[in-house]
């Protein structure tokens, strides 16, 4: 569909308050060719700024061979981010309260 239109797309997945009231995002955004060919790059600068300065998780998890299940701990809080069929990066949230929930939609 997008490409038909040629148009990237983009799936962005927030996985928050685990342990109080489960609440999870997954969003598709279209974007123009040109913003999803440099999208993985912006992303991967932008999680690696986000957060705690010192984490004790990894601060940025590829998805391009395992899928976000089996690279993110179970019961953790994250953000991932794929890119259109190709894998992408993860994120696992170490203070909830400071990340934005709209991490991944500002540009």
């Amino acid at each position: 569909m997008f490409e038909c239109k040629e148009l990237d797309c983009i799936f962005l997945e927030t996985n928050m308050s685990m342990k109080k009231q489960y609440h999870m995002v997954y969003e598709c955004i279209p974007l123009p060719k040109e913003v999803g060919d440099m999208a993985p790059i912006y992303f991967k600068k932008a999680i690696m700024e986000s957060d705690e300065e010192w984490s004790m998780n990894k601060k940025l998890i590829d998805l391009s061979l395992k899928d976000i299940r089996k690279s993110v701990p179970r019961g953790l809080p994250y953000f991932s981010v794929d890119f259109g069929l190709q894998g992408g990066f993860a994120h696992v949230i170490e203070d909830q309260h400071k990340f934005p929930h709209y991490f991944g939609k500002v540009y």
